[in-house]
């Protein structure tokens, strides 16, 4: 083989291993899968170094908030224990107390889940409107689309 044969297929090799190493970098950062608060917990040790996305709903007077630095501290509750939540950023409109959220981050060494995304859940989007409630309203609809 020539010297620049050589050159060129070492320098293909060190180029696509580490164009494999930050695709597989990458994707393992993004492979989050939903756990609950209690299950978090409960096995805190095994997933403190990958990235989780928790699942809970916001605790009563948990929240505090500091603008200027745009941080914000809750606790997310579960059905026994709750997990204190750290979080910098823009917060989503519909966060408040009482809300499911999915928090996606790392539990850091102080025990405080580090969030980077917050999640929110909008429960009047997907629940199904009681029997009879706004039927008026759905049949005086139809009634006009049928005329």
């Amino acid at each position: 083989m020539s010297k620049p044969l050589v050159k060129f297929v070492i320098g293909f090799i060190v180029i696509g291993g580490a164009l494999v190493y930050l695709v597989i970098n990458a994707m393992q950062s993004s492979w989050a899968y939903d756990i609950s608060v209690d299950d978090f917990v409960a096995k805190s040790s095994e997933t403190q170094t990958h990235s989780s996305r928790v699942g809970g709903v916001v605790g009563i007077g948990t929240i505090s908030r500091n603008l200027e630095q745009m941080q914000l501290n809750f606790k997310l509750e579960g059905q026994d224990v709750s997990l204190p939540v750290s979080y910098q950023g823009t917060v989503p409109d519909n966060f408040g107390e009482e809300k499911e959220v999915l928090v996606e981050g790392r539990l850091d060494t102080n025990g405080v889940f580090q969030a980077d995304r917050i999640i929110t859940k909008c429960e009047s989007k997907y629940k199904a409107k009681a029997r009879g409630e706004d039927e008026s309203e759905s049949t005086s609809v139809h009634n006009e689309m049928e005329q």
